[in-house]
């Protein structure tokens, strides 16, 4: 019966602490989000200055290269 109630208790202890919100992000999440930051500036930045649409370049995610 002790034992029953210690393993449930270490259960709910191993839990709590899995759960337990944070607000620590680790330096490597801060430096990758700066660097992100600094990428969509630089390319909001080539879209505003563009000319005409034809000569913003588009990429990303599921872009195809254009043929060379």
């Amino acid at each position: 019966m002790v034992g029953t109630i210690a393993v449930i208790a270490a259960l709910l202890a191993l839990l709590a602490w899995f759960f337990w919100p944070t607000a620590d992000v680790s330096p490597a999440a801060r430096r990758t989000e700066v660097d992100d930051q600094a990428e969509l500036e630089q390319a909001e930045r080539e879209v505003q200055e563009a000319p005409d649409e034809e000569t913003v370049r588009d990429w990303g995610p599921g872009v195809q290269k254009p043929p060379i």
